[in-house]
């Protein structure tokens, strides 16, 4: 995993990450989404960043999966929110994605569609030095 957040140039303290995550990006060339989401969760928490993250993706089987649709989780409900209201805009929300690959499903765009009809800013960060940079800008941390 220090291998993806050496990808941003900075070192994080990933706890929790399996020893053998690093090998793994290296042997695919590209991290997960899940790993872009590791960094970015990381580097918002060393800055001070509120944030939320949105558990609607991974594998469930299907008790799971409806258990969480019940408690509210919606599909295609953005991976980060950023309750900060900035630049005429009443927060951010961030769809992250893999550097290589990951489109925008159906759900996606129309939470996209839904939220910046709301007022809210919305971006898809292909990466977490992406997601990093749009955080940046939009609190003025550049």
């Amino acid at each position: 995993m220090r291998a993806v957040a050496g990808l941003y140039g900075t070192q994080l303290d990933l706890e929790g990450i399996k020893p053998n995550a690093e090998k793994k990006v290296i042997e695919r060339g590209c991290p997960t989404e899940q790993e872009e989401q590791f960094v970015a969760h990381a580097w918002m928490v060393k800055k001070g960043i509120v944030h939320h993250h949105s558990p609607n993706g991974g594998y469930r089987d299907y008790a799971e999966g409806a258990k969480f649709k019940r408690m509210g989780v919606s599909p295609g409900f953005p991976d980060f929110e950023l309750p900060y209201a900035r630049k005429g805009y009443h927060g951010l929300y961030i769809e992250l994605k893999r550097l290589n690959g990951g489109r925008l499903s159906e759900h996606q765009i129309w939470w996209r569609d839904f939220l910046l009809k709301g007022g809210y800013a919305w971006y898809e960060a292909k990466g977490a030095g992406e997601c990093i940079r749009i955080v940046s800008e939009y609190l003025d941390l550049t």
